[in-house]
């Protein structure tokens, strides 16, 4: 799970408080769906690739051995993981001349050292090219805050990825000039950028785990070159964001619950669950099915607190009707916790952390 204020000192205040701050059981007007956690298979052991700070989301460069971790605080940005060495360093794209002429309205390229980038996702443009697009907050300047998501070219045609940056856009602001903070993101083929807002700036973290809606989610096309919410996603804590294969629906995690909307503008939500078990974070796509990853709320019978919400689950979704079927749950141990997202690959399966100082793993049996 993920929280954000609007700047550093307020992201790191958000996070101590979410594990700190007890309440009652949130989106609760919702039906729980037929999932049976206590037959789940148990994750005895974890496995570490260190060198990363923060990992809060996961991707793999499709078809290869190269994934790539984002890094939500200073002097972190990307990172690119060897799966087969299990090790990882930073992904720094050079300084460019000058932004895309796709991009043509972008703000200064991000300072590597500056980035702290939130949630990912990438898609294929080519043979051995893709788009990484990456929720950035700050990144310029320590003097400068603002909110962006980073466009950047990954080339697999050498030994190594090589990243290059692309341009940005920055994400829109309310009356009075507050940034919308990004948590999640996604991209359409015409090149069309998804994202989700949490919290809009008048909400706090009280509002979210009392219940109330409080975030989004926010269409940019390179049609209009602004961002537009799309009336009717309104939730309580917007939070992971994935679209269907044939793009025609917008899936989004939202704490305890999961929904499915058209995408249109206003959306339809045609599909709700909600997980009796944890919190939804990231989501991305596993094969044919959606997958996630968050703390678990099992025990948190007298409201969310620090104590209840070490342990995870992994979770899967039918894409149809998000029928969930939770494939793992794994005990909280002091090396690794505040999992946020999960990155299936082959039987391998990859953990995020939203603070920690490493990545974990585990093999399916």
């Amino acid at each position: 799970m993920k929280t954000f204020k609007y700047s550093l000192s307020a992201l790191t205040l958000g996070i101590v408080t979410l594990f700190t701050t007890a309440c009652t059981p949130i989106n609760s007007d919702m039906s729980v769906a037929n999932s049976n956690i206590t037959t789940t298979r148990i994750v005895e052991n974890l496995n570490y690739i260190t060198n990363i700070q923060n990992p809060e989301d996961l991707v793999q460069i499709p078809n290869t051995k190269w994934l790539i971790a984002s890094g939500m605080t200073y002097n972190s940005g990307l990172y690119l993981v060897d799966s087969e060495t299990k090790t990882a360093k930073r992904l720094i794209a050079p300084k460019a001349i000058a932004p895309s002429a796709k991009f043509p309205n972008s703000e200064p390229q991000p300072h590597a050292d500056e980035m702290q980038i939130h949630g990912i996702s990438i898609r294929e443009v080519g043979k051995d090219k893709f788009y990484l697009y990456a929720v950035n907050h700050n990144g310029f300047d320590k003097k400068i805050t603002r909110e962006t998501i980073e466009i950047f070219e990954i080339d697999n045609t050498t030994a190594e990825p090589v990243l290059t940056w692309l341009g940005n856009v920055r994400m829109p602001k309310d009356t009075i000039g507050r940034d919308y903070v990004g948590n999640a993101v996604v991209s359409g083929v015409d090149s069309s950028i998804y994202v989700t807002v949490m919290m809009h700036p008048e909400h706090n973290l009280d509002d979210m785990f009392a219940g109330k809606t409080t975030g989004a989610i926010y269409r940019w096309t390179p049609t209009t070159s602004k961002f537009e919410k799309l009336q009717g996603t309104e939730l309580n804590g917007n939070n992971g964001i994935e679209l269907s294969k044939d793009e025609k629906f917008i899936y989004v995690a939202h704490m305890q619950g999961l929904s499915k909307f058209t995408n249109t503008n206003p959306a339809k939500k045609v599909a709700t669950t909600h997980l009796d078990y944890g919190v939804a974070d990231n989501l991305h796509w596993a094969g044919n099915e959606l997958i996630t990853a968050g703390s678990m709320v099992k025990t948190c019978d007298k409201g969310l607190t620090f104590d209840c919400l070490k342990d995870f689950h992994v979770t899967k979704i039918n894409p149809d009707n998000l029928t969930l079927n939770p494939v793992f749950k794994g005990k909280y141990n002091q090396e690794f916790s505040g999992v946020s997202t999960v990155l299936a690959v082959g039987n391998t399966y990859y953990l995020g952390s939203f603070y920690r100082d490493k990545m974990a793993y585990f093999e399916e049996k």
